[in-house]
Parts: C-alpha cells; structure tokens; sequence
C-alpha cells in the first residue's frame, strides 16, 4: 500500500484544486459520498455525527445531508467556533440550514449529555471532527467529546483519520477517536499504517485527485 504524508496529501488537494480545476468543494462531495459507500444501509438507520468547523466537519455534514436525504435518522452535533469555519464547512452548513435540518453546537455540560444519549441510543456514529491538520494535543471540550464517543459509540466510523490521531506517526494527541472502521481519501496516510489499533478497518477511497498529481507532487517533494 502506498503511503503519503500530510503535506503530500495537501499539496495534491491544493494542485487539483488550483491546477486541474476540480473544486474544492467537488472534493468534499465526492469524499462524503464514498464514506457512504461504505456504510450497510440496510442494516443501520440511525447516526450520531459530530463534527468540527474544518473541512473534516465539512465531509461530515455532507454525510448528513446523504443519509436525511435517505431517511436515516441522523443527529448531528457541531463542535468549535462556527465563525471559524472554512468556505465548504459553511456552504455544506448552509445547505443544511435551507433544508431545515437542526444541529447541536456543544458549549457545555447539557450538550454533552445530549452527545452522550445519543451515542448510546443510535446504531453508528460518524466522527468528523479533526482531519488530517491536528498537530496539538487534543484537551478541553474536545477531549471530553472525543471520550463519550470512546465510552459510549455502538460503532464508530472516522472520515479520512480518527480524530486525535497524528497523520504522520499515529501517535496519539492526547486523546482520539478509537475507530471500528476509517474511510481515507485518495492515498493512506502513513500515521494510519502506524496506529491499526485507533484506525479500525482502514478503506483508502478515491475522490478525484488525478494519479497525474499524486506523480507530480511525489516527484517533486523527492
């Protein structure tokens, strides 16, 4: 299996996206369609997603809105400053917000009751809360969200990294995401390869980055 960094991984996203022409948020649809792709329908009718304000979190809430539109029972809980959200996190939020989909934004102690209700009552949660950008340990609100979904997930799947994970070395950041299965994008980080233990069942899904990128930019960091 092919591995790649991170910085490999974002510099094939930022050339496709500037060089080739594919949209940033094309990327982001693709990658939420093949994260449902790998989930059995027809056995699970209820998600517990929460995701973040990055473009991880924007995956996350294009789950959402592919598994509403199937009729899935889905709650979903945002966590982090929503004034901070990149482009395609908001635009996929917007969508949401004009197809009246209701969310929970963790603040404090009540919403993490609510998290830790649903976690025990629906079927799968979805974890879309850090991609591969984290680089400090994880604490505070996120730590403890990241630990109800540890204790209390019937099933977890992560969206191209657990959430805590180190992309490059698989070393825990604290604290992170203890996934059944993770659905990665385009090529397997190495921090995956390294932690099988945290990455579950590890599925590598294309989303439209050209092999003519992945050459480019391998030769080109060499």
């Amino acid at each position: 299996m092919i591995t790649i960094s991170c910085e490999e991984m974002k510099a094939m996203d930022l050339y496709t996206i500037e060089k080739i022409g594919v949209p940033s948020i094309v990327l982001m649809e693709n990658a939420g369609l093949k994260v449902i792709k790998n989930i059995p329908m027809e056995d699970t009718d209820s998600f517990t997603i929460v995701c973040g304000v990055g473009n991880n979190g924007g995956d996350g809430l294009a789950i959402a809105r592919h598994l509403i539109l199937q009729e899935k029972k889905v709650d979903l809980f945002i966590l982090g400053n929503l004034d901070r959200g990149t482009k395609d996190f908001n635009i996929n939020l917007n969508i949401l917000k004009n197809i009246k989909v209701e969310f929970t934004l963790i603040n404090g102690e009540k919403e993490l009751e609510n998290l830790k209700n649903s976690l025990k009552s629906n079927q799968m949660t979805i974890d879309a809360i850090f991609g591969i950008g984290l680089t400090k340990k994880v604490e505070g609100i996120y730590k403890e969200v990241i630990s109800l979904i540890n204790d209390h997930s019937r099933h977890t799947l992560s969206v191209d990294i657990p959430s805590g994970l180190d992309g490059d070395t698989g070393e825990v950041l604290g604290i992170a995401v203890k996934a059944d299965k993770t659905v990665t994008f385009h090529l397997a980080k190495k921090g995956l390869i390294e932690n099988k233990d945290y990455t579950g069942e590890l599925i590598v899904e294309s989303i439209g980055i050209p092999k003519l990128v992945t050459d480019i930019i391998l030769k080109r960091i060499e």
